[in-house]
């Protein structure tokens, strides 16, 4: 009995442990592309302007960079302290003609719960509404497109107003990595429609932003099956075809 329990024991001594596990971000804020080493392991074998790493051990990092531009190869190592439970974020910033690069702390954002969504009891909306009523024509309870039984099994779905102010939060962002966050933090608990996740994908300056975001909205989506309907908001065929080999994995 006592070798069963041995192992149920060790999960629940690791599981506060797994719980604590943070994320890091790098931006390159001029857009160049660059590889990233952490701790001596790569993380991207391709070269991009954004590089998101998730369930990241807190504590000490050593963090080694190779960025490329148009006046050479940057090359640095930089020390980083990642707290507990939270979403750090770092420019990569590139001086002048010297070759040098370093590391600034743009934001740490405490990651939020995930939130296991709870069905709402449904009911019939007989009243009939106009211009007399007194309800707002776009209350989001008046609004088939957003009942929970209009879409089945689809729950939470994004409304028109909870999408436009997520777009607006990330509009007034200027970092890539922020915007990013804040459209993920939208999705935590949610749905959301292909042609809503069209708009927010637009929202994104960076290509490769908007494949790592489309990617973790899929799991999102209300209507996967016209997940393909996002496919024109990207200029390189290599980015539809890494979705396309992405969603398939994914059914």
């Amino acid at each position: 009995m006592r070798k069963l329990l041995l192992p149920f024991l060790f999960v629940l001594l690791a599981l506060p442990v797994w719980a604590q596990s943070s994320i890091l971000t790098f931006t390159a804020e001029r857009g160049e592309y660059f590889q990233v080493e952490i701790d001596g392991r790569l993380v991207n074998r391709t070269a991009t302007n954004f590089v998101r790493l998730d369930h990241v051990r807190p504590g000490k990092h050593y963090i080694e960079l190779r960025v490329r531009s148009r006046h050479g190869m940057y090359k640095m190592g930089q020390k980083v302290v990642l707290p507990h439970g939270v979403e750090a974020s770092y420019g990569v910033r590139t001086i002048g003609r010297s070759g040098k690069a370093y590391l600034q702390l743009i934001s740490e954002v405490p990651l939020r719960p995930v939130v296991v969504p709870v069905p709402r009891p449904r009911y019939p909306d007989h009243h009939r509404h106009d211009d007399h009523c007194g309800h707002d024509r776009y209350d989001d309870r008046y609004d088939d497109r957003y009942r929970d039984d209009y879409y089945g099994s689809c729950r939470n779905l994004l409304s028109g107003r909870e999408l436009d102010r997520a777009i607006e939060a990330i509009r007034h962002r200027d970092f890539e990595s922020t915007k990013l966050s804040i459209a993920r933090d939208a999705l935590r608990g949610n749905s959301i429609m292909a042609d809503d996740l069209k708009r927010m994908l637009r929202q994104f300056d960076h290509e490769s932003t908007r494949v790592e975001f489309a990617k973790y909205a899929y799991d999102y989506l209300c209507d996967q099956e016209h997940f393909y309907y996002i496919y024109d908001e990207f200029k390189f065929d290599s980015s539809v075809r890494e979705l396309e080999d992405y969603a398939r994995r994914r059914r």
